[in-house]
């Protein structure tokens, strides 16, 4: 695949989902799946109106379409949906996959194939709060699955309106064993994903160990997500509050303390990811971004897999349970 163009769908229209098209369908033929008519015809007749960390505003024509069946097996399907939207998919990844297709999940939080192939982490591959009746691991092939981890931030402002704010650092690894070579399957392998991104602009690199890296983009998310909701702050605003920095502090320090269990090492410590944090200014996080729009908390995949983890190694996570449930009750009583 190095060296031409390849068949990309990005499947999620929302600010990442956008983002990824715009840059990527300047090299690759690229097609964004989105799954309501009005979206597609907003795109279909506007394009993508981006505008970047410097104010630039540029309008990119992208392939769109709710109809995945017209499109057939790509060499890459990035998925760039919320974890809990993943199941109402499935049938959008099935038609657009064929034995060679890399399947790339771009999620927040811990993703579903994280414990694959590593069952005496934990015990077991299953996190019931991610996959409850084991469907995402029937229906989407491990071999093919590559993971990815971006630390782009970035609003959406309307209907294929997006403004990149700050960041393009995107991370992909082989989550199974064998490191970065092609899978036994033929599909793309992690490099060449990271590839793809660099010519379309984004920063992309293959690494080594990419539960590392979902786990150190976790140590933020786990703690900045749902305290943004329940504040109603920009990560700028938490971090420069002493008291409510302490608590994320304390969450990280927590979530931190599972992933030493699962044997991970973060490669960022938590001053460090506290300071990134900081440095993207007056930006509202993903979840607090849901929670005003009146759409549901990606709670589970930040914070109760998380939790689940902890039960299952005997690590006390008081603080992460504690934020839970007021971000789970904050949700739940939206508009009440």
């Amino acid at each position: 695949m190095k060296g031409r163009a390849m068949r990309i769908a990005i499947v999620g229209a929302g600010a990442v989902g956008c983002l990824f098209a715009a840059r990527l369908a300047a090299c690759h033929q690229v097609t964004l799946i989105a799954r309501r008519s009005l979206v597609v015809r907003a795109i279909r007749d506007q394009g993508i109106e981006l505008t970047s960390p410097q104010g630039q505003v540029t309008r990119h024509a992208v392939a769109v379409t709710d109809d995945p069946l017209s499109v057939g097996p790509q060499d890459a399907v990035v998925l760039c949906v919320k974890a809990y939207a993943l199941p109402g998919v499935l049938g959008t990844v099935s038609q657009l996959t064929g034995p060679r297709t890399a399947i790339v999940p771009v999620l927040n939080g811990v993703p579903w194939w994280f414990l694959y192939g590593r069952p005496k982490l934990a015990g077991g591959e299953r996190l019931a709060a991610l996959d409850v009746d084991g469907g995402l691991a029937a229906a989407i092939p491990f071999a093919q699955v590559i993971g990815g981890v971006t630390y782009v931030a970035v609003e959406r402002t309307g209907i294929g309106r997006i403004h990149h704010v700050r960041g393009g650092d995107c991370m992909f690894g082989e989550p199974g064993a064998g490191g970065g070579a092609r899978s036994r399957a033929g599909r793309l392998s992690a490099a060449e994903i990271a590839l793809a991104f660099r010519a379309g602009g984004l920063e992309g690199d293959a690494v080594e160990d990419i539960r590392a890296h979902v786990w150190t983009k976790l140590l933020g998310n786990a703690a900045f997500n749902p305290l943004s909701v329940l504040t109603g702050a920009t990560q700028e605003a938490i971090c420069a509050d002493l008291p409510v920095c302490a608590l994320a502090r304390r969450m990280m320090m927590e979530t931190q303390a599972v992933g030493e269990r699962l044997g991970i090492a973060p490669v960022m410590s938590i001053e460090a990811r506290i300071e990134a944090a900081a440095a993207i200014g007056a930006f509202r996080t993903s979840m607090l971004q849901d929670h005003l729009a009146g759409q549901q908390l990606e709670l589970a995949a930040m914070l109760g897999a998380v939790i689940e983890l902890a039960e299952r190694l005997a690590v006390e996570v008081p603080t992460l349970r504690m934020v839970h449930a007021l971000a789970d009750l904050r949700g739940r009583s939206h508009g009440d």
